[in-house]
């Protein structure tokens, strides 16, 4: 598959189509399966909204979107898309392994594809072997945002949205974080939609970074990192090639603003 997103003419919003707020208008946006995308944006410019309308959470008011060469509510269906917020989402009186478990016990029955347990391998994979029966509140926050990834990987989804998953961890932690979702991404191969305020992450992780405006969302920057890379999407936070790209990037940040 060539491409898992491709989105034509995109208009996205709330309340009846005559009578519509339009967050993002007229989107032509197409990312390529396997790929990273970074999504950078003011407050307000849909970077939140888009990720909905691909998880099949809010309907479009005009255009059209493909996910993964099918309609959102199909891959939805599938649970071939994970989705990571800003709050881990666990639920508090559940232990790490039923909170990763979760998808198995809700919903399956309309499930149109099995999913296997591999909650253990997953908890070993985010570095939490031995936490499965501790409590949310027995970890630290980089380590529950390591549940809420765990989790939203259980299917083996194709596609995985993150809106802001980091937002909240102090800088060290989300350092460290962003190099094991690379080397997740590096080893998953899904297609990753990355929603940051962050320039300086968005540019380290991103294969590619997009810059949305607001009022109404729509896209003024699409940049590719790839040249400013070494093989496998690696680069060092201190190369002046990527210093560079940052201050492009903000530039078109505060020209959208």
């Amino acid at each position: 598959m060539a491409n898992a997103i491709e989105a034509r003419k995109l208009d996205v919003g709330y309340g009846s189509r005559r009578q519509a707020v339009k967050v993002l208008s007229g989107l032509d946006l197409t990312v390529q399966a396997g790929s990273f995308l970074s999504i950078l944006g003011p407050s307000g410019c849909g970077k939140s909204t888009l990720l909905r309308v691909v998880a099949d959470l809010l309907e479009p008011l005009g255009g059209t979107i493909s996910v993964l060469g099918e309609t959102p509510h199909a891959v939805r269906s599938r649970r071939d898309v994970g989705f990571v917020f800003q709050d881990s989402t666990l639920l508090p009186w559940r232990t790490v392994r039923d909170n990763v478990r979760l998808p198995l016990d809700v919903g399956q029955g309309r499930l149109t594809r099995t999913i296997d347990d591999r909650t253990d391998q997953l908890l070993a994979l985010m570095g939490l072997a031995g936490f499965g029966e501790r409590l949310p509140h027995q970890l630290s926050g980089g380590q529950r945002q390591r549940v809420a990834i765990a989790r939203a990987l259980l299917g083996q989804p194709q596609l995985l949205l993150m809106d802001e998953p980091f937002g909240a961890l102090d800088e060290i932690t989300r350092d460290r974080l962003n190099d094991e979702l690379l080397a997740l991404w590096r080893r998953s191969r899904a297609t990753i939609l990355f929603v940051t305020h962050s320039i300086a992450e968005a540019a380290y992780l991103g294969e590619r970074v997009i810059v949305l405006a607001a009022n109404p969302g729509r896209l003024v920057k699409d940049m590719d990192m790839r040249p400013f890379k070494q093989e496998a999407n690696r680069c060092s936070r201190e190369d002046p090639a990527i210093i560079s790209a940052m201050a492009e990037l903000r530039s078109a940040l505060e020209q959208a603003s």
